[in-house]
């Protein structure tokens, strides 16, 4: 029997919102909140598939509301569709609009820092191979739980690195993220099966 799942921990701590959105005499509160939500989940891209769903449970506000909140987010140029992540995803993708002269999301890219542009690939391909395990055939309940476990772990490893922070000590930021990533996927790699041993020796 596999022990009980925990719930991931939310590690956001912060959200880039546009600066024109703080301005604009059209934006109300409520809006804004929804722009703020939106935001918390996007990439250096300002891409993000969450739900309206998601988005209310996180502010308190009913679906209808965000949807309402999205339409006029839309109207005012703040928010977008964008292509889909990964080949049959059936969330809807938005992008924030940080500059409006920017049309193009190759164009967005571009801008993009040489480590920046790493980091979002990496990204990129961690979701696509999630995507690809939670199809797999047979096994696709097994390769969800590891998924779980890996983001856990990966969990608890960044609040390993916040608490020794914390404590005086110093890791830089890019070395932390990439560390939490690799002990987490080092860490699922050691996992095996019930009585996979045995198979094995048999």
């Amino acid at each position: 029997m596999r022990p009980k799942q925990l719930r991931a921990k939310d590690l956001r701590a912060w959200a880039v919102v546009p600066i024109r959105a703080i301005k604009d005499p059209r934006m109300t509160p409520a809006t804004l909140r929804v722009l703020v939500a939106y935001c918390s989940y996007a990439d250096t891209m300002g891409r993000t598939f969450v739900s309206q769903p998601r988005i209310g449970q996180d502010i308190g506000m009913g679906k209808t509301g965000v949807s309402y909140h999205a339409v006029k987010l839309r109207k005012l140029g703040y928010l977008t569709y964008c292509k889909p992540f990964f080949r049959g995803q059936r969330s809807t993708s938005n992008r924030i609009v940080y500059d409006p002269s920017l049309k193009l999301e190759e164009s967005i890219r571009a801008r993009l820092t040489t480590k920046q542009q790493i980091q979002l690939g990496e990204a990129e391909e961690r979701m696509k191979q999630e995507h690809t395990q939670a199809k797999s055939g047979p096994n696709m309940t097994d390769d969800l739980d590891l998924s779980k476990l890996r983001d856990e772990f990966q969990c608890l490893t960044t609040d390993f690195f916040s608490r020794a922070k914390g404590a005086g000590w110093w890791i830089s930021p890019d070395i932390e993220d990439r560390a939490a990533l690799m002990l987490a996927n080092q860490a699922s790699e050691l996992l095996r099966e019930p009585h996979s041993d045995e198979t094995e020796a048999a």
